[in-house]
């Protein structure tokens, strides 16, 4: 393994309770019964939550949901904390010259500061926040990486290239960027809604992402 990307929400933070009830709190708002967490990974096909909202008949802007989105969640943001043994093997992954990329729907305001609370922020080389479209910011950054270690003879190439997430479209994503799709299962995105995507690893706990070095 020579880069490993990362999902944020629900894999390295534990934090779907939390997300779950902003996100619930906004289809309160808008009078429209939030839906289960298997109902909404079952309706994110692309990545974007925004067809999530439109598919329950809400119509306001994507700035306006981020806005309402972003005070909900930081709201009860308190509660959230990172997996086991995340910030440990982050730290060997580093250590260990494997090159770290986030990326994240979470919008930068939300997830940035979590990163530098926990003391992971300055692990990655890279830091996607607002990823709607995942498989093109996955690409570009191997192309990236391609490029500069063209002058250090370090090739790499996208079979020794790992995305780690828990959602099902996360899985899509990596498996549309021709790299290793890594799901993560943890106790709360029904594992048979991720496992359909056919993902070519799986992974009950972060720290399980070492053996693939």
């Amino acid at each position: 393994m020579k880069i490993l990307f990362c999902d944020w929400n629900g894999t390295l933070l534990d934090d779907t309770i939390i997300w779950e009830q902003a996100m619930g709190a906004l289809f309160q708002v808008f009078g429209k019964k939030p839906p289960t967490i298997a109902e909404y990974f079952r309706a994110l096909e692309s990545g974007d939550y925004m067809e999530v909202y439109r598919k329950r008949g809400i119509d306001a802007s994507r700035e306006e949901l981020n806005a309402m989105y972003e005070k909900e969640y930081v709201c009860r943001a308190s509660s959230a904390t990172i997996f086991p043994q995340v910030r440990e093997v982050l730290q060997f992954l580093f250590r260990t010259r494997v090159t770290l990329a986030l990326v994240t729907a979470q919008p930068q305001a939300i997830a940035l500061p979590m990163l530098e609370q926990f003391g992971i922020d300055s692990l990655f080389s890279y830091l996607e926040f607002h990823a709607l479209d995942k498989k093109v910011l996955i690409s570009k950054i191997i192309s990236n990486e391609i490029e500069r270690r063209r002058f250090v003879r370090d090739w790499v190439s996208p079979h020794e290239c790992y995305f780690i997430g828990d959602a099902p479209s996360d899985m899509r994503h990596a498996k549309q960027a021709g790299i290793q799709a890594v799901a993560f299962l943890n106790d709360h995105v029904p594992h048979d809604l991720v496992l359909a995507t056919k993902p070519d690893h799986i992974v009950h706990s972060f720290q399980e992402i070492t053996r693939f070095m």
